[in-house]
């Protein structure tokens, strides 16, 4: 065995205790029990009064708090949970050191998805991605404002918005999902896109501000 196969194996062992705590308190006790969700010992637990629900239930299929990019240091990066509705897994599901979801709402992730490093979730209505759908680092979905806007006579003005991501999407590094975003299949998200309104093109790249269609009939790997 290889030193980072050595590193690898004593992150996850260090980690039990929490991915234990983390098992029984989101999920009924006969998921819990097979440890479906591993989570590393730096994963910062804000809040876990909401609920996880699982298509699948295998030990380690969800992994929170490994892997990342070269630029994220595990010793100093901390990746957050705060779930306090409920998180659908469809599958196969890989949260990076650094990442940080915020869950108040409805969040359903497909299988194969993967968030990268200094990434972020901020979920208050609800965010359906599909499978194989891959968001890099320091980008950020949100289906609220967080803050209330109101008319002089008290009319809410920015509601939350339901956000839907496709199958097979990439989501380019600093990028801007917002609330009312619909992004098709097969699409790629470039870095630094700010989104805020319903695309129907699928297979294409989507990019610049204000974000636009620059290419279409694309194919990309995961």
């Amino acid at each position: 065995m290889n030193t980072d196969k050595i590193v690898k194996l004593l992150r996850y062992i260090s980690g039990t205790p929490k991915s234990i705590y983390v098992n029984f308190r989101l999920l009924p006790f006969n998921q819990a029990i097979k440890l479906p969700i591993i989570v590393s010992r730096k994963t910062q637990l804000r809040s876990l009064s909401g609920q996880a629900h699982l298509a699948q239930v295998k030990t380690g299929i969800v992994r929170i708090g490994f892997g990342g990019t070269d630029m994220m240091d595990y010793h100093y990066d901390r990746t957050i949970l705060k779930i306090t509705g409920d998180i659908y897994f469809q599958g196969k599901t890989k949260i990076g050191v650094g990442a940080k979801l915020m869950i108040s709402g409805r969040l359903t992730l497909g299988n194969n998805f993967d968030i990268t490093g200094d990434a972020m979730i901020i979920c208050a209505k609800e965010i359906e991605i599909g499978h194989n759908t891959m968001i890099a680092w320091q980008s950020i979905l949100m289906d609220t404002d967080q803050h209330a806007i109101y008319t002089e006579n008290k009319t809410l003005l920015n509601q939350d918005k339901k956000i839907t991501i496709g199958n097979n999407v990439w989501i380019g590094a600093r990028s801007f999902i917002l609330k009312g975003t619909k992004i098709p299949d097969g699409c790629i998200v470039g870095a630094n896109t700010t989104i805020a309104k319903e695309f129907t093109q699928s297979n294409a790249i989507i990019a610049r501000n204000p974000a636009q269609v620059l290419q279409e009939n694309i194919q990309w790997n995961h």
